[in-house]
């Protein structure tokens, strides 16, 4: 069984999805206690050995903190994360399994999050932190005549869905909309600030034209676009279709700092 380890963790991180991006300058990182740590029960680690699917150690430590896939330079760390692949198969207390079933999507990703980062402080021995620095960023702003988004809000219905060329979502708030743009390859890895204004649950679908399928010098085109795609390219449909804007800026994003980490002994 896995012991409840101390992790240094930035507290708004965790309160936030976006705090990366949107926390003070100097912020504060504290110690979560111990006991408000969970942790799995039961966790297998073993290096990928070619078959089946195998994820990179720095895939692991995004999710743990939330940090969107394509946003590879706000973990610093060796090397050795970006190459070094892991199966990682674990299972928590029914207490805790039993509890999250009873909570909010917002609510089962955090104590996810949480049990990701105790499994990486106990077996791998991550030490880290949070940095403040400038990087590039996408602010989210109205577009010229107003958001195109119909309000709903009935938050049993809350849904949303990220494919390649599409999203769709049923009464989601707006950072369900930055978290599913984070997540597609078109926006680099960048964070998205919302600085929207909208407050309320909004239905919306999104398609659009991945950058990818786009004719490449010479000529010769890029990967078959999704079935669904549409020829507006993403920062051009989310103009047309959404009533929004994509802005190219720099700003203040905290930094996941990696202090130590160890490769763990397999079982």
């Amino acid at each position: 069984m896995l012991v409840r380890r101390t992790l240094l963790v930035l507290a708004t991180a965790l309160a936030i999805p976006n705090a990366y991006a949107q926390a003070p300058a100097a912020p504060q990182v504290t110690a979560a206690p111990s006991e408000q740590m969970p942790a799995y029960e039961v966790a297998s680690i073993r290096p990928w050995n070619g078959d089946g699917f195998g994820i990179p150690l720095r895939g692991y430590i995004q999710n743990a903190f939330g940090i969107p896939g394509n946003s590879i330079g706000w973990v610093i760390g060796p090397e050795w994360i970006n190459s070094a692949r892991y199966v990682i198969r674990a299972k928590p207390p029914d207490s805790i399994r039993d509890a999250m079933q009873k909570m909010s999507p917002e609510d089962r990703i955090k104590e996810g999050r949480l049990m990701a980062q105790a499994l990486l402080a106990d077996r791998f021995k991550l030490k880290a932190h949070f940095e403040t620095r400038e990087m590039p960023l996408y602010d989210l702003v109205p577009a010229k005549g107003g958001a195109k988004l119909k309000e709903d809000p009935d938050s049993t219905k809350g849904a949303i869905a990220v494919g390649a060329s599409r999203i769709r979502a049923t009464a989601a708030p707006i950072h369900n909309l930055i978290d599913a743009l984070e997540s597609v390859a078109d926006i680099g890895g960048q964070v998205v600030i919302d600085k929207t204004g909208l407050t309320g649950r909004y239905d919306f679908s999104l398609k659009w034209m991945p950058l990818q399928t786009a004719a490449a010098p010479g000529g010769e085109s890029g990967a078959a676009p999704p079935p669904d795609a549409e020829g507006a390219s993403l920062f051009t449909a989310i103009e047309e279709q959404l009533g929004l804007k994509l802005v190219s800026t720099k700003g203040p994003g905290q930094v996941l700092v990696i202090d130590h980490i160890e490769k763990p002994s397999e079982n």
